[in-house]
């Protein structure tokens, strides 16, 4: 972003308004992150000073667009309030969320010898030389912000990233991407979040898109979320909280839906004794599950303790009395036979 700050952003007297809306909306979405990661991490973020600032000149370049281009860009970037007459709040509220950080109060001289240079471009940076930087600064003792789990914290950030998105095309591209390289252990925490959250209908839509993507099951990022789903419970102790997920009944459909998808396609073609497809097997397009992993979801989601257990198997019926339903009950049984 340093790099951007300083080779794009041009306000030269020929600049028209589409020059730069392109710019402030990439710059408030990042300035929007950086205070998140700032209030949601300020424990542990330390925030270097060529970061700190990047903030300060996106903040100047959003402000000297306002100052030319007026309510017009404030409405192309639907930002009334940070381009508008709380520029100083805004202010403050950036000073705040950088001395809070770790070691943060080393960037208070910094942003008092900054302001009088800003002030003389835009009055609003005045308000740094009032602040009283010992009581912003806040204890340094643990809140119970502190004590919330990395995870929990990873997954809240990522869905109001996902959230922030412009289109529904967007969401479902960045989704796809986190499904690949997202553990199962913050999807955890998404068909947890509970009803009083603030984030709890990006929560509700990023669950049902996930859904919706398993139930499909022709994205390869479905092969992806069930390998982090088997690299999870492949520690005991993670099993219970796996079934404890099951309980959110439209999460199990969808992993039914595509278990029983993956099983019919394979195990017409599957080896029993290597565990593995035959070299007859079609060659499809997008990623597949391994068959061990498979298999070893498939007997968790069976496993007496799973609150699925009856869907899955009454699901399975049709599929039991052919030959590939023979073939999955040895699979099932070696399983058991293993881990029990």
């Amino acid at each position: 972003m340093d790099l951007f700050i300083r080779k794009e952003l041009l306000l030269a007297s020929g600049t028209q308004l589409e020059d730069v809306v392109p710019h402030c909306l990439k710059l408030l979405a990042w300035l929007r992150a950086c205070q998140e990661e700032m209030l949601s991490q300020h424990r542990r973020l330390r925030l270097s000073q060529s970061l700190v600032e990047s903030m300060v000149k996106a903040t100047l370049y959003l402000f000297e667009c306002h100052d030319r281009f007026g309510e017009a860009l404030a409405e192309r970037c639907d930002s009334h309030g940070f381009l508008g007459d709380k520029r100083q709040e805004c202010i403050r509220e950036l000073c705040a969320g950088i001395v809070n950080t770790r070691r943060g109060e080393e960037h208070a001289p910094l942003l008092h010898l900054m302001h009088k240079a800003l002030a003389e471009i835009q009055p609003a940076w005045s308000v740094i030389r009032d602040l009283d930087w010992t009581q912003m600064r806040h204890s340094e003792a643990l809140t119970s912000e502190d004590m919330i789990s990395v995870d929990l914290q990873q997954m809240r950030r990522l869905v109001k990233r996902i959230g922030r998105l412009a289109s529904l095309q967007d969401m479902e591209t960045a989704l796809q991407r986190s499904l690949q390289l997202v553990g199962f252990q913050v999807w955890l925490h998404l068909f947890r979040e509970p009803r009083e959250s603030g984030i709890h209908l990006d929560c509700h839509l990023l669950r049902h898109m996930i859904c919706d993507t398993l139930t499909e099951g022709t994205s390869s990022a479905c092969a992806s979320f069930l390998h982090n789903i088997f690299t999870f419970v492949a520690l005991p102790a993670n099993e219970m909280r796996f079934w404890a997920c099951l309980e959110h009944g439209r999460l199990a459909s969808s992993l039914i839906a595509y278990l029983i998808g993956y099983w019919s396609r394979q195990l017409p073609y599957l080896d029993l004794e290597e565990m593995q497809l035959t070299p007859e097997a079609p060659v499809l397009q997008t990623a597949q599950l391994p068959v061990n992993e498979a298999t070893y979801v498939t007997h968790l989601m069976l496993a007496p303790c799973s609150p699925c257990r009856q869907q899955f198997r009454q699901q399975l019926r049709p599929l039991l009395p052919t030959a590939a339903g023979g073939q999955l009950l040895q699979l099932l049984n070696k399983v058991a036979y293993v881990y029990s």
